[in-house]
């Protein structure tokens, strides 16, 4: 953002419940000033000039076309969080972003060159393919409306022109800025989504010259040369980059390439050999990116290394997984351990003994995995013989069936629940390296929606939506070791059991995935245990606090099996419950705090934010959380959890990293049973409940309260397992012959059996973890 400057004698105090402390900027379209929402965030204020609209009706008009964009997807934008008309002048309310703007860094430091300009056009693309794909038109990307933050670029003011376009006293007058216009808006045509593009390829040229592609003298010769020139490109060094720049720089709009095909082409993923399929200029909306696109866009643009070869991101991107074509099992790596087997702690370590935890950490806790040996495989190393105090007990929770000590602890003094028994069926955690959130619903109340038979009929309804793609025919089956469960798999299954766990009496033991096979092998090291999608790091919790009382954490490199321990707080806290970020930069974890009498069960503290590159720890306490566990909004900025009201009426709060209340949605839903993530892997759709009807719901993400959901699945069930495609849900159901975790379409029409469990008593003894693959 511009440099912050005092309010003015003429400026507002407040623009409805917002209370402003300074002004950010001043434009032709009205003034931008720094704000902050009821629940304390800093947020931008836009206040528009009133004579750009001609009447009330037309006020009216411009604040529901604005409105629109409140459901653009986070990634690489200002989130808007709010619209409307205060004393006759429409104002926007937006996520406040600390940073210039690229207009400012160009003209004060120089061009950007090299790796920061292809990280720059990676993350202003995939801020467009998520205006496009809600139906928007930015209609006035220019630099100015490019903000350099920490953790990437992000594209503000989309929609607007448009709006302004519909509603203005200035109709007639084209509304952009010249330099960035389209030869199709200079002929008094409509500026569809290709419109977009020529802009950015504009920017593009501007962030690496200093100047705009087309000059910035006269109207009528900047005119001209949009109409009749070829800009020079040589100063883009990056020939993949100054080809496709070129490409959205061609004077006929059906020749541009797409956002999407865009970001497709700079992640190294073209299209075809022009990487361009062409687009007509009528707006129309673009075809969905693929899978987890949004999130790998946005994960480069945060990153600090370069481009590899040709100009292309390397392969080991964080979410390049989704991108990756299927492989057979002779060629695909199974996300497992990269070694045999785990290695005990040594004689002299002492055990935290078990804790019983609460009920939404039975749904959600972490299957343990392969991890490094004895303590000397840290990068931080303690010396002398350590002994460990133990966590406090704490009792037992009403949805929680048993807890299981881990083996040589003392069941009168447990640390923490590795898992337990909910409500009869195995608590199974999807990892994903995409998109994570996890919610869950303390009811046992027993809906009367009828459940989908094996055949795939059920009644109800759904709203209905394009045709999913058809789930794989299971083609292997594999037994796992000491259960009764049998995994169902095929080899393009975009999901793989990676480790689960089993507690029986006083015996607890963990088994992990070797790569490449189909076998478990017992490993005793951590407690939680996540990887990423690309298998190569995890995120874990140690069983015990070191020597000196403190709590840490891991971060594995599943080749080698090292790990670099993180410290995160001290007794009697803990952390549990890891997950990966949407962009796989971070890690975030659920802190508990312990109560000295053994009767009082822990407490949600807030949580604990690991950056993976520095690997450093921000823990962030939040007030009157209450029960149920936080996670990751999809843009990976932003922290959410389920709060209920006076009157127990659900809703949900976003924190930023820092714990600062952002957004507050109400009349979304209720919170539902499930044990790994809510949100689909695109990020488009979020797992609610409709209590009034007992189906599972789905709503869009960037929802900002009530309305009718998405879609309305009608099935029933006592817990939904996780997301199992874009299309597709996975959750327990009772079979013929004991219960199956079976992969549901939208309809509730099963489509296949994912698992089967002949003998329920090991349902309430085992812990899945599951990792996304693609």
């Amino acid at each position: 953002m511009p440099d912050r400057a005092p309010l003015r004698p003429e400026d507002p105090e407040h623009v409805r419940e917002y209370r402003l402390t300074a002004r950010l900027g001043e434009g032709g379209q009205g003034t931008v000033y720094l704000g902050e929402s009821p629940t304390g965030a800093r947020v931008a204020v836009k206040l528009l000039r009133a004579d750009l609209t001609q009447d009330a009706e037309a006020m009216e008009r411009f604040v529901r076309e604005v409105s629109t964009t409140r459901r653009v997807s986070p990634f690489c934008t200002a989130a808007v969080l709010d619209t409307g008309v205060d004393h006759h002048r429409p104002y926007i309310v937006s996520e406040y972003i600390d940073g210039p703007t690229l207009q400012e860094v160009v003209t004060t430091e120089g061009p950007r060159e090299g790796a920061v300009l292809h990280r720059l056009a990676i993350g202003t693309v995939t801020a467009l393919v998520a205006i496009h794909q809600a139906e928007i038109v930015h209609r006035d990307f220019k630099p100015s409306n490019v903000l350099l933050a920490p953790d990437g670029p992000r594209v503000i003011d989309f929609g607007i022109a448009k709006a302004l376009d519909r509603t203005s006293t200035l109709t007639g007058t084209a509304i952009g800025t010249p330099a960035y216009m389209t030869p199709e808006q200079l002929e008094g045509k409509n500026a569809g989504s290709p419109a977009d593009m020529f802009a950015w390829g504009c920017t593009m040229v501007f962030a690496a010259t200093g100047a705009p592609p087309f000059g910035t003298d006269s109207l009528a010769a900047i005119f001209n040369r949009i109409m009749n020139l070829t800009p020079d490109l040589s100063a883009i060094t990056d020939p993949a980059l100054r080809e496709l720049v070129g490409h959205c720089l061609a004077k006929d709009p059906t020749q541009r390439p797409t956002a999407s095909e865009a970001l497709m082409r700079l992640l190294g993923h073209a299209t075809g050999a022009s990487g361009m399929t062409g687009e007509a200029s009528t707006g129309s909306a673009l075809p969905a990116a693929p899978q987890g696109i949004l999130a790998q866009g946005s994960a480069v643009a945060a990153q600090h290394t370069g481009p590899g070869p040709n100009g292309y991101p390397p392969g080991t991107l964080p979410g390049a997984a989704f991108l990756s074509p299927p492989a057979r099992v002779e060629d695909r790596t199974w996300y497992g351990s990269g070694s045999t087997g785990g290695q005990p702690y040594p004689a002299e370590q002492h055990r935290h003994p078990q804790q019983n935890p609460p009920p939404q950490q039975a749904y959600h806790q972490a299957g343990p995995g392969p991890g490094p040996g004895p303590q000397q495989a840290y990068h931080q190393t303690h010396s002398g013989a350590p002994t460990f105090p133990s966590h406090p007990a704490a009792p037992y929770q009403g949805a929680v069936a048993a807890a299981y000590p881990p083996q040589g602890a003392a069941p009168a003094k447990s640390r923490r629940g590795l898992w337990a028994a909910v409500g009869g069926f195995a608590t199974v955690v999807l990892v994903a390296g995409g998109i994570v959130a996890v919610v869950n619903n303390g009811s046992s109340d027993t809906p009367a929606t009828p459940r989908a038979d094996r055949t795939g009929q059920a009644t109800g309804r759904s709203t209905p939506g394009p045709t999913p793609a058809p789930v794989p025919t299971a083609d292997q089956e594999i037994k796992l070791p000491d259960s009764s469960i049998t995994i169902h798999e095929s080899y393009e299954d975009p999901i793989k059991l990676t480790s689960y766990t089993l507690a029986r009496g006083d015996d607890y033991s963990l088994y992990i995935r070797e790569t490449n096979t189909r076998q478990f092998v017992k490993n005793n090291t951590y407690r939680d245990y996540v990887l990423n999608s690309s298998g190569t790091q995890a995120l874990a919790t140690n069983r015990d606090y070191d020597s000196n009382n403190e709590e840490y954490i891991s971060i594995v490199d599943v080749r080698t099996g090292g790990a670099s321990a993180v410290r995160i707080t001290k007794s009697p806290f803990y952390a549990t419950s890891p997950q990966w970020s949407p962009d796989g930069t971070k890690g975030m974890f659920n802190l508990y705090e312990t109560d000295e009498e053994p009767d009082i069960a822990p407490q949600l503290y807030g949580y604990a934010i690991v950056d993976i590159a520095t690997k450093k720890a921000t823990v962030v306490p939040v007030k009157g959380i209450g029960i149920w566990p936080f996670f990751w909004r999809a843009d990976s900025r932003a922290i959410g959890a389920w709060l209920s009201d006076v009157d127990t009426k659900k809703y949900l709060r976003f924190y930023d990293l820092q714990g600062t209340p952002l957004q507050t949605l109400r009349d979304v839903g209720e919170p539902i049973w499930i044990d790994g993530e809510s949100v689909s892997p695109s990020g488009a759709l979020m797992i609610t409940s409709c209590p009034e009807t007992n189906e599972i719901c789905l709503r869009s993400t960037t929802a900002t309260a009530g309305g009718e959901p998405k879609v309305r699945i009608p099935f029933w069930t006592e817990r939904i397992i996780c997301w199992y495609d874009d299309r597709h849900i996975v959750a327990w159901q009772q079979g013929d012959s004991g219960q199956e975790a079976v992969v549901i379409d939208f309809k509730g029409r099963v489509k296949r059996v994912l698992a089967t469990n002949t003998e329920s008593e090991d349902t309430t003894q085992q812990a899945m973890s599951f990792t996304r693959t693609g």
